[in-house]
């Protein structure tokens, strides 16, 4: 299986013998980014802002992310890895004093002032948000073919949005369903709950 971008959901899938899982398109192993982008612009529309850190319940894509509000529904974008240099300690004290440690238990008591300590630079793998602020927000739709794990949902494709604790578990007419956990439950409650309850979002009227 590989994880490739379905255009027609406007998602990353695991997919095999060429084909979404969730609505069945077909999906090409090979996609133009700028394209791809100019065609889902119109599909996601402007950005309207940020509703939150979150993470999205799947296996084997990004979990953790933030969620965006567009004009025309909701807009994933994952955290990225990147390798970062961390300074991290390295103990240098002779494997003598831990055995005499263990043998007479004493010693143990000093072990900590018989160690020495030395930090040593190393190459270390950190999930970090893509910080999008005032007109870069606009690149979302970039983002969607070049980051694996990105997403949208579009409010015409909802069936139902159920609220579970802190989880808001999204149901569309194709693709199954999506469950997104706030990791700021009450914030993103009130943006939730103020999106849901405006004019564009009034046709998603099954949610509790």
């Amino acid at each position: 299986m590989t994880v490739r971008l379905c255009q027609a959901c406007c998602q990353w899938v695991w997919t095999k013998n060429e084909r979404c899982p969730g609505c069945d398109d077909a999906v090409s192993e090979y996609i133009d980014p700028v394209d791809v982008a100019r065609q889902v612009r119109s599909t996601v529309g402007e950005v309207v802002g940020k509703i939150g850190h979150v993470r999205i319940h799947r296996k084997r894509l990004p979990a953790d992310g933030i969620l965006y509000e567009t004009q025309n529904g909701l807009f994933f974008l994952p955290h990225r890895n990147v390798t970062v240099k961390r300074l991290v300690e390295e103990n240098s004290s002779s494997p003598f004093w831990t055995i005499a440690g263990i043998l007479w238990s004493p010693l143990i008591f000093l072990l900590p002032f018989l160690k020495k300590q030395r930090l040593r630079e190393t190459d270390v793998q950190e999930s970090q948000p893509v910080r999008l602020t005032g007109t870069d927000l606009q690149l979302l739709p970039d983002l969607l073919p070049r980051m694996p794990g990105a997403l949208f949902i579009s409010v015409g494709d909802i069936q139902k949005i159920r609220l579970k604790g802190q989880r808001w578990v999204i149901r569309r007419f194709a693709g199954g369903e999506t469950t997104i956990e706030a990791l700021a439950a009450e914030p993103f409650r009130v943006r939730m709950e103020g999106l849901l309850s405006s004019d564009s979002w009034r046709m998603v009227s099954d949610w509790q």
